[in-house]
C-alpha cells in the first residue's frame, strides 16, 4: 500500500480520496484485539482500527489507514452492559461518544466515574487508569484518537491480567497475545505488575477529571471560527473542544488545553454552505458525526467529490485543498481532528481572501479574524 501524501497542494489521486474516504460499510470489527476479551463481562465487544494501529494486542488486526498522521484513530462498540477492562495509556486518549451511552471509569478498581453520552468528549488523562461500560440500552460506539503514531500500548490493570489467563489468554513481552487454551506456549509470558510498582501512577480531584470532559450541552459555538464564515453561502460554526485548534476567533478557546498532540473540534455547517476552498500543513481527520456532507479536495478541474456516509471517518492529507459542504437539509456537524498542539494556520484560497477583504475582513498577524478597517495592512 502507498503511504505517498500531496505536498504543495499536488492533487489528490481519485484512488487516494477513495481509500481516505473510510464508511461504516468499510469498518472491520476485531473481537480479538486485546487480552481480556475472554472475561465474561466484557464478551462481545469489537474494536476498530481505522488510522493506525491504535493499542492492539492482536497480531492479526486490520487497519484502514496506516498512512501516519502523528495520531491514530479508532472506536470500540460494545453490547449493553459489557466492560472494557481498567488498563493505562502513555499517550492521549480521547473519546467521542457517537451512538448510546458510557459510564468511563477512572482508578484500578473504578474509584471515580464520568458519564458519556452522544456528542460528548472526554480526554482521559495518561498515566491513570480507565475503562467504560456501556450503559445504553443497546450497542453504543465511542470513537477514540489516540496520541502518536506510536503509542506505547498499555499496561493492563494486573487484575484483568489475571482473570484473562484463567481464560487462556496472555500477553507475550512484546505485547501480543498468547492463546494457551489454543495450545500456545505460555512460559513467557508478561507477569501482572506487582502493587509497589504501581504506587508512581497518576491521580486526579473529581474535579481536575470534569475539566476533561466536554458535554454536548457546553459546545461553545462560535460563527468566526473560520474567515470564509462571514461571505453568503458559507456559514459555518466551531465549537473547541481540545487543543488550539482551527478557529481563527481571536477570543475563542478549547477548554481542554492539555497537550495530546493533536487538536479536536467540532465544525457545523448550515445547509447549503461550505467551508470554502482552504488547506492545512497538518494531517486531518473527520468524524462525520451528523448531516450530508460532501468532502471535496484538490481545486479547479483537479477538483474531486464524495459523498460519504453519516459515521464515516475521512482522512485529508497534509496540504490537499479541501472543502467541506452540506449537501442536506439540516446541519452537519463533524468532529475534526488536526495534527498539532500547535493553532492551525489555514490558507485560504485567494477567492475567499479577496471577498472576504472585500465584506471588511481580513486575518491578523496571529492569523485571527479582525476588522479591516483596523487593519488596513490585514494579513492574507
Amino acid at each position: 500500500m502507498s503511504t505517498s501524501v500531496p505536498s504543495d497542494g499536488l492533487p489528490v489521486s481519485r484512488d487516494e480520496l477513495a481509500r481516505r474516504v473510510i464508511e461504516p460499510d468499510d469498518f472491520m470489527p476485531d473481537t480479538e484485539a486485546f487480552v481480556d476479551v475472554r472475561i465474561e463481562r466484557s464478551q462481545g465487544k469489537a474494536s476498530y482500527s481505522f488510522i493506525g494501529p491504535g493499542v492492539s494486542q492482536n497480531a492479526d488486526q486490520k487497519i484502514n489507514l496506516t498512512v501516519p498522521h502523528g495520531f491514530n484513530v479508532g472506536a470500540a462498540s460494545m453490547p449493553s452492559g459489557v466492560v472494557n477492562n481498567p488498563h493505562l495509556h502513555y499517550t492521549a486518549e480521547v473519546f467521542v461518544c457517537t451512538r448510546g451511552s458510557f459510564r468511563m471509569d477512572i482508578g484500578r478498581n473504578a474509584e471515580q466515574s464520568i458519564d458519556l453520552g452522544v456528542g460528548d468528549v472526554f480526554a482521559a488523562p495518561t498515566w491513570v487508569f480507565r475503562g467504560f461500560t456501556n450503559t445504553g440500552p443497546d450497542d453504543s460506539w465511542v470513537f477514540v484518537a489516540l496520541g502518536g503514531d506510536d503509542t506505547g500500548g498499555i499496561i493492563w490493570s494486573p487484575d484483568v491480567l489475571r482473570e484473562a489467563a484463567d481464560t487462556g489468554l496472555h500477553l507475550a513481552p512484546d505485547n501480543s497475545i498468547i492463546d494457551a487454551a489454543a495450545g500456545q506456549d505460555a512460559s513467557e509470558a508478561v507477569a501482572p505488575i506487582n502493587d509497589d510498582a504501581l504506587q508512581g501512577i497518576d491521580s486526579y480531584t473529581d474535579d481536575e477529571l470534569a475539566a476533561h470532559l466536554v458535554k454536548a450541552d457546553d459546545r461553545a459555538w462560535t460563527d468566526r471560527g473560520l474567515l470564509s464564515a462571514v461571505l453568503d453561502g458559507h456559514a459555518s460554526h466551531v465549537a473547541s473542544v481540545l487543543g488550539h485548534g482551527m478557529s481563527e476567533d481571536r477570543r475563542h478557546q478549547a477548554p481542554i488545553m492539555t497537550a495530546q498532540g493533536f487538536s479536536i473540534d467540532w465544525l457545523r455547517v448550515d445547509p447549503g454552505c461550505s467551508t470554502g476552498l482552504h488547506r492545512l500543513a497538518e494531517s486531518q481527520v473527520l468524524l462525520l458525526a451528523e448531516g450530508d456532507w460532501q468532502i471535496s479536495m484538490n481545486r479547479g478541474d483537479d477538483q474531486l467529490d464524495a459523498k460519504p456516509a453519516t459515521g464515516s471517518v475521512v482522512s485529508v492529507p497534509p496540504s490537499a485543498w479541501r472543502n467541506f459542504s452540506n449537501v442536506g437539509s439540516t446541519p452537519a456537524i463533524a468532529a475534526v481532528i488536526c495534527g498539532t498542539d500547535s493553532p492551525n494556520r489555514i490558507e485560504w484560497d485567494a477567492d475567499i481572501v479577496a471577498s472576504a477583504r472585500a465584506a471588511g475582513w481580513v486575518r491578523d498577524a496571529a492569523r485571527k479574524i479582525a476588522p479591516l478597517h483596523l487593519l488596513p495592512g490585514g494579513r492574507a
